[in-house]
């Protein structure tokens, strides 16, 4: 039987699984990225792809754990990537007129759906100069003004495939 044909609320098993998954992710991301990384919004957010993840049907707690790590990481990235970018304006990547404006909320979302979108495309173990190459082109895109995640989330599959 897998996780998704459990209640995943009620099943005392499959919830300390779930939690093992958790913290078998969790303790090395902080290691990794340290103290600034320990949010309520992260756990939620290693919280909820782990259980996707489940009830998707990975039932390996090894698994679920280095899938959320990955997650996780590729997230944190993304941010670091972005905050680069307002802080640090690239001619080729920004436009230098009067209308520009650093990335909002709607842009931020926007991006963070798209990788989203790419991670769930890839497999639980993707390398890490993929995620780069992933991050940096959804934040290429939207530096140039796109917002639509699944047109961010297109162009960086296209850029990853024609890489490789």
């Amino acid at each position: 039987m897998t996780f998704s044909e459990f209640d995943l609320q009620r099943d005392e098993t499959v919830h300390l699984s779930l939690a093992r998954a958790f913290d078998a992710a969790w303790e090395p991301f902080l290691a990794h990225e340290g103290d600034t990384v320990d949010t309520d919004d992260n756990r939620r957010r290693l919280a909820a792809r782990i259980v996707a993840l489940a009830r998707s049907g990975q039932t390996d707690e090894d698994e679920l754990g280095e899938a959320g790590l990955t997650y996780m990481r590729v997230l944190t990235e993304a941010s670091r990537l972005s905050e680069r970018i307002r802080e640090m304006p690239s001619p080729d990547l920004v436009p230098q007129d009067a209308d520009h404006q650093q990335f909002g909320n709607d842009a931020v979302e926007a991006m963070s759906s798209a990788l989203d979108l790419c991670i769930e495309e890839l497999p639980l173990s993707i390398p890490a100069d993929a995620v780069q190459v992933l991050s940096s082109s959804i934040v290429d895109e939207a530096a140039r003004g796109e917002r639509d995640p699944e047109r961010l989330h297109f162009h960086a599959m296209a850029t990853l495939m024609s890489r490789q």
